[in-house]
């Protein structure tokens, strides 16, 4: 299952990236108390600090969307973007399933959790990787070459 698909790695990232930029980083970036009310999330009054997290993380979000798009075009970079893809897939997992358990997010976020483990499965079904000798290796293709 790990790199099924490793032939379109660069292909994902940049959808990866779009995904990132429009559903998160952009909205959180310039507005996050809209964005956080279009979750069902309560705003309490005053809202100066949610409004800083929110975009901070909005921030975060449309810089790992641009590292995105420097790693489809450097084929070099791609396993370790995977990588970090994929931990950060697993730890929204974590946080959303520790948020549905303790009651203390709105439905939507609880749903979100289906939402991160298809994005963890397609990352590792994309993930730029070979098979030698029965063993998984990453590949290491040179920059100016795609797979």
């Amino acid at each position: 299952m790990i790199g099924i698909w490793r032939s379109y790695a660069r292909v994902y990232l940049y959808v990866a990236a779009l995904g990132m930029l429009v559903s998160f980083g952009i909205p959180l970036l310039l507005a996050p108390i809209w964005w956080a009310r279009r979750f069902g999330w309560p705003i309490p009054q005053p809202d100066h600090m949610i409004a800083f997290l929110g975009r901070s993380l909005g921030g975060l979000i449309c810089v790992l969307a641009g590292a995105a798009l420097k790693a489809a075009r450097t084929p070099a970079v791609r396993p370790f973007f995977f990588d970090l893809l994929l931990w950060m897939f697993f730890i929204m997992i974590v946080v959303h399933v520790y948020g549905a358990l303790r009651g203390m997010q709105p439905v939507t976020e609880t749903l979100e959790i289906a939402a991160w483990i298809l994005l963890f499965l397609a990352t590792l079904g994309f993930y730029p990787s070979q098979r030698k000798g029965g063993s998984l290796t990453t590949s290491s293709y040179p920059p100016d070459q795609e797979p």
